[in-house]
């Protein structure tokens, strides 16, 4: 009799202390992920400081080899992944970022683990094998000494000088994408459109990392109503992005008041 006391007293504990123990694993996973993109944003700002205040190229067609444009180390990173796609070589290849021949803040990492949110799920096949999405981390569509927005209207912000009506403390820079949205490097925010061109993770209580022009980063809260699908796990049956929204929705609201401004 004592021991079954003991034993439903010891059930009790661990029903009571399973929630606290899943949500501090769900906070060191978010710190984590917050850090990661705080290194690559420093990364960004050590490659500002040497090329005179460019900042590195985020040009789409080039990072993805589209209509026959070399990939080359113009841009941050090179690679367009698709984890629908299986023996996508894209999907694991980490040199794509790594590497200067492809990307130029490859001397600049030297880390992959930095380009990819730990609470990704998604998996994509090789062969016979399941591996983990290599990367999952975009730049702001805006910025980057070449690059190819899609509303010609607004300011290509190609150097850090060019950050004024737009502060450098509300320019955002990097974001953690969904790893079943994400593919080149260039996080597209559409100014003129009702349309999220692609997706932001929010896989941390609603919440992603997002960092700034000045250094800082942090976690933001994703509202959407439109976009809040679940998270996917293993190899994804859908492919979020350019998902029509209402032109009041609060994330296209906020990426379209931190990408850029009116020339």
């Amino acid at each position: 009799m004592e021991l079954l006391v003991v034993i439903a007293i010891m059930a009790i504990l661990a029903a009571l202390l399973l929630p606290v123990l899943s949500k501090a694993k769900a906070r060191a996973k978010a710190i984590e992920c917050q850090n990661n993109l705080t290194q690559l944003q420093l990364a960004w700002q050590m490659y500002v400081n040497d090329h005179d205040d460019f900042i590195p190229g985020n040009n789409w067609w080039q990072e993805a080899g589209s209509n026959g444009m070399a990939r080359c180390s113009l841009n941050w990173m090179t690679g367009w992944e698709d984890a629908i796609l299986a023996d996508n070589p894209d999907n694991t290849n980490t040199d794509l970022f790594l590497n200067p021949q492809w990307a130029s803040l490859g001397d600049y990492t030297k880390s992959a683990a930095i380009y990819q949110c730990p609470a990704s799920r998604v998996m994509v096949k090789e062969g016979n094998g399941l591996f983990p999405l290599a990367r999952t981390v975009s730049m702001n569509g805006w910025m980057g000494y070449t690059n190819r927005p899609l509303d010609t209207t607004f300011q290509f912000i190609r150097k850090t000088t060019n950050l004024g009506k737009l502060p450098a403390s509300d320019a955002f820079v990097f974001v953690d994408e969904r790893d079943d949205s994400v593919d080149d490097g260039f996080f597209g925010v559409s100014m003129v459109n009702d349309t999220m061109i692609e997706l932001p993770a929010n896989y941390h209580g609603g919440s992603g990392p997002i960092t700034f022009a000045d250094g800082h980063a942090e976690l933001h809260r994703w509202l959407g109503p439109d976009t809040q699908f679940p998270q996917q796990s293993g190899v994804p049956a859908e492919n979020y992005k350019f998902i029509p929204v209402a032109a009041d929705d609060p994330d296209l609201l906020w990426f379209q008041a931190h990408a850029t401004v009116p020339e």
